[in-house]
């Protein structure tokens, strides 16, 4: 009984976080905002609400046999409009229409677009 208090506390603590945010400098040569709008589109998502003049796209995906829906909100700043960023980036807000965490499907296709469409992170 004691195997199972560990595994079940981590369940529902995670159930019980929000949204995942996740930033990344932008890969300008990748494409900008069509590289996130063209990555949303391959993986699956539909495009539910966006403005290219405010640098947001809003796409949902439903997968699955309990038919889950994983909400990706991506914000894509431009360098200098806000806190002055000296390069564009994108952050990719992962949720559920709940607003429950997103499902392991959802923050990989957040990490996903963040490969595809960020540059990679450099330590050391």
């Amino acid at each position: 009984m004691k195997r199972w208090v560990a595994p079940l506390t981590m369940l529902l603590a995670m159930a019980a976080c929000g949204p995942l945010i996740m930033t990344r400098p932008a890969n300008v040569d990748a494409g900008g905002f069509d590289c996130v709008r063209t990555t949303l589109q391959r993986l699956g998502y539909m495009i539910t609400d966006g403005d290219r003049s405010l640098g947001f796209v809003r796409a949902e995906r439903t997968r699955g046999l309990l038919r889950e829906t994983d909400v990706l909100v991506v914000n894509y700043i431009v360098a200098g409009t806000v806190d002055d960023e000296s390069e564009d980036t994108i952050q990719v807000r992962a949720s559920r229409p709940s607003g429950q965490s997103p499902s392991r499907d959802g923050v990989s296709d957040a990490e996903s677009l963040l490969d595809e469409c960020g540059k990679l992170r450099v330590t050391g």
